[in-house]
């Protein structure tokens, strides 16, 4: 069963069906979906519960993980942190992340990823973390530098977001202890 992971002022917990209005409303915001490659706008109705009933079976098989980011103060939604793509056998595994609009420029995002982090290293072995993310979204990749990421390389229009190519920055993170077997 997936924990609930706290942090200073986050609690990051399973979804569960009921935040599905919340999912809708937050990344169905232009601002969302157009800084990130995954999310598409408008945001079609019943996505969120598709994607919050695929996070138990996901987590159960070790392949991903999702969390809502909730401010612990006053228990409010604003976002997600995500493992994609966990391989145990080559223990890494690739972060993904959205804040709510609103919540932009607090530091929750870094905080959320640097818990995600900890808890994947502790709890699934994982020890080589990648990310993604647009060129043209520096934002997301101060995140990326402030958990610990640092970039390794550049792909030229390596994905489509809304019919236009778009330019990738990978980063990656090797944690001390990641050692040859």
């Amino acid at each position: 069963m997936q924990p609930t992971l706290t942090s200073s002022r986050l609690l990051l917990r399973p979804y569960v069906l009921a935040d599905a209005g919340d999912v809708q409303r937050l990344v169905g915001d232009v601002r969302i979906a157009s800084t990130t490659t995954n999310i598409p706008h408008p945001y079609p109705d019943g996505a969120a519960e598709a994607w919050i009933e695929s996070h138990a079976p996901g987590y159960r098989a070790r392949q991903r993980v999702a969390f809502a980011v909730v401010l612990a103060d006053i228990s409010e939604l604003i976002g997600t942190v995500s493992l994609i793509d966990i391989s145990l056998e080559h223990s890494r595994a690739e972060l993904a992340y959205w804040i709510a609009v609103d919540h932009w420029g607090n530091g929750y995002c870094t905080e959320g990823v640097g818990r995600l982090i900890r808890f994947a290293h502790e709890h699934l072995s994982i020890s080589r973390f990648v990310a993604r993310c647009l060129a043209r979204n520096p934002a997301s990749a101060r995140v990326l530098e402030k958990a610990g990421l640092s970039r390794e390389g550049f792909l030229p229009k390596h994905a489509v977001k809304n019919g236009q190519f778009e330019d990738l920055l990978l980063y990656g993170l090797n944690l001390p202890d990641r050692v040859q077997r």
